[in-house]
């Protein structure tokens, strides 16, 4: 008995040494994408195998021996994370993303595949980064997120849609955009705005999306054929996950700004320029000193910005759901200008069988843009008119009762001269009469949606049938003060047009996945398309009319006097076969071959139909035997070709067909011949080759593809003699032909990861060359011409020569040799040993090539910083190698009677003066300036890093919250962030981004664009 109590004693001793040698450590697992916790993750003491998993909201409890030093955190997915025991007893983890991605799913065209399994060129951003952005649109914010994707914002103005292109510009005349897919339907991208730019991807709710992958090379676009030449871009919304509800808000409020102003003369300043241009030619004095005024103040403000986003989403093993709801309300950084969206989504998935599902996605958008005019040449154009006004007026005059107190002249012809004897040129407007009284409105009901279902016919074999709809239902409202501006000679006018869009994508598709034999994976696709868009519009407007009350609400019956209409109407279809097949031999050796056969609307029915195929292969060499490096722990080369189409063709819907048409003729309507037939048309081919390579080395991860693009059957117009009498004296035609070629590389790393502290950066470069090769004749515009063996759209023009310092004429290159201006329309000879001689006849400039527009190498560098609980990240990004014409600049040295840019105080005005602006003449700017084409005088560099964005975050603790709440918040998260802070640039304009064209013919000219934006915000994401 002694010996069993004795036992019993020695037990108990050891059992309580064990326990005060031990104690338990509590905690939560969470993530940037699963901030309300990680289920399932790995907690182990280092050095042994005593661990635990966390729970449903990532809580864990774990014993620890009293020696143990560290926690080893770990889930799939996610980097191994280290903490440091010491003396805690409470452990908050939040891991970061496993940056090597070998193991994500890739959404690729009608199907998913695993990243370390493509061969083709395929970039993955993801939306976590910038969902909480304050933009119009989710396109803006892609820009320097991957290499390849250019997104330029060309403007400040909301609902202008940002110019987005892959690996370069596929196209000379058709359309050069990207194909967009939202959860596999191709979706509308036109804008169906008649008065104010409308972007339609606006349309779309940035915080219901979850990831985006661009499609860049042939082998991953084949799969879409016709429509593939500029790329695609794949979107897919959130969905439920099987679990307990997750109710997420997320909110922010912000200031937009402008990023710069104009750098004008203050009133004191231009009386004593205006006066000296005309004194210069023996004019007498108009200008009067008077007050100071910037009459930017009148279109430039701090606007206000809200956005409210709330979703749910949860779901059972058999039906899972994702709700949101979402409203945002921006003003623009230009008066007037403003957008609210309104969106609503539910995306639902239920198991009917194990072998039988069915789901659906549905969003719907209200959106509202109040836009202005402006137009870069226009009378009442915004940034225009408050860079021209007189600033030696006032804006206001308080006496002047019949403009509601606006400085107008009485008859309302022009604004107010003040102390002038003259009002300024082309008697434009009081801009901030036309601003409160002018009104433009655009309105956008979007309905986006789809229905599938999927049926296991066999083991590895499903079939699925989807239907999708996009349905646009675009109106708008302009109305014109009949007092002042534009509006003025017709006595008022009010236009409201309606512009719906329809299209419906019906898709199915039979999927085969198996392994043979164990080292031999098969996955088959196989699948049929149709689709069908409508678009239609018309309008009606109204002038001179009875009331103002009338003109501010509708276009009412009765209360005008002129009536108009119109209207329009268009269709396209097309029906395709394709399939798909993916092959890999001990995830070694990899093969993709993908075909498809479209039949389109476009096109005469003797070449109606085309075959666009596309493959790839890759070898992953890691994981051969022969390979051992302890550094490189993987290492794939691939290598793809595919030729794919271009459908988006000048000329309308049946751009093959000739015909007659409505015109108006001296006898009224009838009818009349628009275009001759050309059965022969056909799209244009794009045949694409890369070859890239994918490795790790130690903690880095890095991607690099060279590319190269040859675009042939570019649709032109090929001139005709005009005895023919075709119309225009032209015939569309496959005539064309270029190159893009380029390198990509993409570099992230986690750097550091120790405990508390991590930092991962991602780095993205490309470099693009882009000629053409064939052409019917060079086509040129007014600043860019496009010539074989040169870029598209180069600038173009006179090459100026300085300013002759004898007596300040200024000076170009004819040829070889400089001439000067003597006069207002006289060149003569410039002799450097004589520069006073003005005796000598000269020849009047020749035109040069001045630069190319576009960037030669362009990218984005994202460092996202963890401490404890607060995050961080800076983004920037990069463009140059382009060059600008900074038309803005030529027309603000004007010599006419309006405001200047600052610069003008250097003219000329003495001999032997050494500057670039010459003696001021007034009027005479056509040959001084040389207005009819670009100059080299204004062409200047646009290279620039820009930092993007910055945010800083600060997540509670969830000790904190459930202390506080009970367990009612399980998250919360406070961010600030700025967009567009910074910008390092040469340029001396307001943003070296600022574009007013966005086709391929038409590019690199700022000319009177409303300033770029820059926000600040702060926010709440908060998760219950």
């Amino acid at each position: 008995m002694k010996k069993v109590l004795l036992g019993f004693a020695l037990s108990f001793l050891t059992i309580v040494s064990v326990l005060a040698q031990s104690k338990t450590i509590t905690g939560r697992v969470t993530s940037s994408e699963e901030p309300e916790g990680v289920p399932g993750a790995s907690v182990v003491v280092k050095g042994t195998t005593q661990g635990t998993v966390t729970d449903l909201d990532g809580s864990y409890s774990i014993s620890v021996p009293a020696d143990a030093n560290v926690l080893v955190f770990s889930f799939v997915g996610y980097l191994t994370k280290e903490v440091n025991i010491g003396s805690s007893t409470t452990i908050n983890v939040q891991l970061d993303p496993d940056v090597k991605l070998l193991s994500e799913i890739v959404v690729t065209g009608y199907g998913t595949q695993e990243r370390r399994d493509i061969t083709g060129s395929v970039a993955s951003i993801n939306n976590t980064a910038i969902e909480n952005l304050v933009a119009p649109s989710f396109d803006s914010q892609l820009a320097g997120r991957a290499a390849g994707v250019s997104v330029t914002v060309p403007n400040g103005i909301l609902g202008s849609r940002p110019i987005i292109r892959i690996r370069g510009v596929n196209s000379l005349s058709g359309g050069a955009d990207p194909l967009i897919v939202i959860d596999g339907v191709p979706v509308v991208d036109s804008d169906r705005s008649g008065a104010v730019a409308s972007n339609p991807l606006a349309n779309i709710n940035p915080a219901d999306i979850e990831s985006y992958e661009v499609l860049k090379d042939g082998s991953a676009t084949a799969i879409y054929g016709s429509r593939a030449a500029n790329g695609v871009i794949l979107i897919t919304t959130k969905r439920g996950k099987t679990g307990k509800a997750q109710v997420s808000y997320n909110t922010s409020f912000g200031v937009n700004e402008a990023v710069n102003r104009f750098d004008l003369l203050t009133g004191d300043e231009w009386v004593v320029i205006a006066n000296e241009k005309r004194a210069n030619v023996n004019a007498s004095a108009l200008a009067n000193p008077g007050v100071n005024t910037d009459w930017q103040d009148a279109v430039l403000r701090s606007g206000n910005t809200q956005q409210h986003n709330l979703s749910i989403s949860g779901g059972s093993e058999s039906t899972k759901y994702f709700f949101s709801l979402g409203f945002t309300d921006q003003e623009s950084v230009v008066r007037s200008n403003d957008l609210k969206r309104y969106a609503f989504r539910s995306n639902i998935d239920h198991s009917i069988s194990k072998k039988l599902r069915i789901g659906k996605s549905l969003s719907y958008a209200f959106t509202e843009i109040t836009g202005l005019n402006n137009g870069a040449n226009s009378l009442s154009g915004a940034i225009y008119n408050a860079t021209r006004a007189l600033p030696n007026v006032p804006i206001y005059d308080p006496e002047n009762t019949a403009f509601n107190g606006f400085n107008i002249t009485a008859n309302g012809a022009t604004t107010g001269f003040g102390a002038n004897l003259a009002g300024p040129d082309n008697n434009i407007p009081n801009i901030a009469y036309v601003l409160a009284n002018n009104y433009y409105r655009g309105r956008n009901h979007r309905i986006l949606g789809n229905a599938y279902a999927e049926l296991d016919l066999a083991k590895g074999l499903t079939a699925r049938t989807q239907i999708g709809i996009d349905l646009t239902l675009a109106d708008d409202f302009t109305t014109l003060s009949p007092k002042h501006g534009d509006g003025r000679s017709s006595n008022g006018s009010v236009t409201m047009a309606f512009n719906p869009a329809t299209r419906w994508n019906w898709q199915n598709t039979l999927n085969y996945q198996t392994i043979l034999a164990d080292n031999h994976n098969i996955n088959v696709t196989a699948g049929v398309e149709y689709q069908y868009t409508n678009f239609y519009n018309f309008s009606a407007s109204g002038t001179d009319f009875s009331d103002e009350f009338f003109r501010l609400r509708n276009l009412i019956s009765n209360s005008y006097n002129n009536q108009f209409s119109g209207g329009g109407f268009s269709e396209q279809g097309f029906d395709s076969y394709f399939a798909r097949f993916n092959y890999s031999f001990k995830g070694k050796y990899l093969l993709s071959f993908a075909v498809r056969n479209d039949g389109i609307s476009q096109l005469a029915s003797e070449n109606r139909r085309g075959t666009f195929p596309g493959g790839s292969i890759g070898w992953r060499v890691s994981d051969e035997s022969f390979f051992n490096s302890s550094l490189i722990s993987d290492f794939k080369v691939r290598a793809s070709y595919a030729e794919v189409g271009n459908v988006s063709l000048p000329g309308g819907s049946f751009p093959y067909a000739g015909g007659f048409g409505p015109v108006q003729a001296a006898a009224g309507a009838g009818i009349g011949y628009t275009n001759v037939a050309n059965v022969a048309l056909q799209w244009e081919t794009s045949k694409k080759f890369n070859v890239g390579l994918d490795m790790t080395i130690g903690k880095v991860t890095l991607s690099a593809d060279y590319f190269k693009n040859n675009v042939d059957g570019i649709v032109l117009n090929a001139p005709t003699a005009p005895s023919l009498g075709v119309p225009g004296n032209t015939i569309s035609q496959n005539v064309g032909a270029m190159f893009n070629q380029g390198v990509e590389l993409r570099v992230l790393s986690n750097v550091i990861n120790n405990g508390k502290f991590s930092w991962n950066t991602d780095f993205n470069f490309t470099w693009i060359q882009n000629e053409v090769t064939n052409l019917v004749q060079p086509l040129t515009g007014t600043y860019n011409r496009t010539e074989v063996g040169g870029p598209i759209a180069q600038l173009y023009g006179f090459k100026w020569a300085g300013v002759n310092p004898a007596n300040g004429n200024a000076m170009y290159y004819s040829g070889d040799n400089i001439v000067q201006l003597v006069g207002a329309a006289n060149w003569r000879a410039f002799d450097p040993a004589n520069p006073s001689n003005v005796a000598t006849n000269g020849t009047a400039p020749t035109q040069f090539f001045l630069g190319n527009t576009l960037p030669k190498y362009q990218g984005g560098w994202s460092n996202s910083f963890t401490y404890g609980n607060f995050d961080a990240e800076i983004f920037v990004r990069y463009s140059g190698g382009n060059y600008i014409m900074n038309e803005t600049l030529r027309g603000l040295l004007g010599l006419g009677f309006s405001n200047n840019h600052r610069e003008i105080l250097n003219r000329w005005t003495e001999s032997g003066q050494v500057t670039d602006v010459p003696r001021l003449y007034a009027g005479r700017d056509a040959n001084t300036w040389q207005t009819s084409a670009s100059n080299s005088r204004f062409i200047e560099k646009g290279d620039f890093v820009r930092v993007q964005n910055i945010v800083v975050g600060y997540r509670i603790p969830a000790a904190t919250l459930n202390n506080a709440f009970n367990g009612a918040i399980r998250s919360a998260r406070f961010f600030a962030q700025v967009q567009n802070p910074l910008i390092f640039t040469k340029y001396s304009g307001i943003d070296p981004e600022s574009n007013q064209y966005s086709g391929q013919l038409n590019f690199g000219v700022d000319w009177n664009v409303a300033p770029i934006i820059r926000t600040w915000s702060v926010g709440l994401n908060v998760g219950f």
